[in-house]
């Protein structure tokens, strides 16, 4: 039975404070994406690889994690388990001041993985039950832009914070401003969704219902994979000074996106949405193969932006919409673990491309080519069956 009115304001009270909330989470990661790095090879000593290994063990205890908070906020609701695990991500920050060695950095980055698995889907979670209804489109992507706006000035405000050097009060700020989270979570009236009944079993952690949108969602995100892993690379082949600039301007896309989709999704349906979204992301691939110049590389940020914006948040109001309000996490977390899985497929197999080939440019057409196919499968198999669910 559905929990949110289709006559609820969209930015209530609780929703606003959720957002904060979230926003303050995502810097708080964000903090540690440009700065960990130079601490494990200027302050551990660490070599590149050990970089990549170190920054991976988050990754995979996230994928981890998020199945079995899906199951949690199923079973016993939201409130406890959403301040929970920000309990625990808040430790977690703070403790990297006591990692003075590799083996200990790693320790600290699994068990910052895991509540940062948990506390992603249970927040989008709970956006979903406070959205109204009749919103859900523009809802969750309006809700999504916490993440986006803390990549636009987490990793810049964290250099700040560092200076040259000052990894002590890098780690301080960072593990402050996931407690400022955890406070502002606490004031948040969670809706009492939750079924006591649920076993615990491999259905109950997996939702089957929205296997084909996780999949989709999956194979959307092996191109972004190659985005994360080697776009400063090939900037730095193409000359380009500016490289920073390319997830700047990519949030600008994606603000702008997520400010029409969801209106579009909710009047007309995700199909319009989805298509225009998959048509940009692959035009920003392209652009990255064939423009082989600063403009063209910042005019495919921004294509990327405008098709993550539109696909991104469409999918996650269908995968809501798929389900009944007590599997509103798991569904949430099986949709999340596509994203993990597919930036780790993206990160390896477009290495073994630009490998193969010599190029980057390649690469990214090859990556262009590939958006195909979570193309058919979204339409073929995903948006076929939300039709039929939806008419059912």
């Amino acid at each position: 039975m559905e929990t949110s009115s289709p006559h609820r304001e969209l930015w209530s009270r609780d929703f606003i404070l959720l957002f904060g909330s979230a926003l303050l989470t995502w810097i708080s990661f964000y903090f540690l994406l440009p700065t960990l790095p130079i601490y494990i090879t200027r302050h551990l000593g660490g070599s590149p690889a050990q970089v990549g290994l170190i920054g991976s063990l988050l990754t995979v205890t996230a994928i981890v994690a998020r199945p079995l908070a899906g199951y949690a906020l199923d079973r016993w609701g939201r409130r406890w388990i959403l301040l929970a695990f920000l309990v625990m991500f808040s430790l977690a920050s703070f403790s990297y001041n006591l990692a003075q060695s590799l083996l200990a950095l790693a320790a600290i980055r699994v068990l910052h993985g895991i509540p940062f698995g948990a506390v992603t889907p249970a927040a989008s979670t709970v956006a979903s039950d406070l959205v109204p209804a009749a919103r859900r489109g523009e809802g969750m992507g309006l809700f999504g832009l916490a993440g986006t706006l803390a990549m636009a000035v987490g990793p810049a405000l964290a250099l700040s914070v560092m200076g040259g050097g000052q990894f002590t009060r890098l780690f301080l700020v960072a593990g402050l401003i996931s407690l400022c989270a955890l406070v502002i979570a606490w004031w948040v009236r969670y809706p009492d969704v939750h079924n006591p009944n649920a076993s615990f079993s491999l259905s109950s952690l997996v939702e089957r219902r929205v296997g084909w949108l996780a999949l989709a969602t999956l194979f959307t995100y092996v191109g972004y994979g190659g985005i994360l892993t080697f776009i400063t690379l090939y900037a730095a082949q193409l000359g380009i000074t500016s490289a920073g600039l390319f997830f700047t301007v990519y949030a600008l896309g994606l603000v702008l996106s997520r400010a029409v989709s969801g209106r579009i999704f909710d009047q007309q349906g995700p199909r319009l949405v989805v298509g225009a979204g998959m048509g940009f992301l692959f035009l920003s691939y392209v652009i990255l193969g064939l423009w082989q110049a600063e403009p063209g590389y910042l005019l495919a940020a921004l294509a990327l932006g405008l098709g993550f914006g539109a696909v991104t948040p469409s999918l996650f109001a269908m995968t809501i919409n798929m389900v009944t309000p007590e599997r509103r996490g798991a569904a949430n977390a099986t949709v999340f673990s596509g994203i993990d899985v597919g930036i780790g497929m993206g990160s390896n197999l477009w290495g073994v491309v630009a490998q193969a080939t010599g190029s980057y440019a390649t690469m990214y057409l090859a990556a262009g080519l590939s958006v195909a196919i979570p193309a058919l499968l979204f339409f073929l198999k995903a948006y076929p069956r939300y039709v039929k669910r939806e008419m059912g």
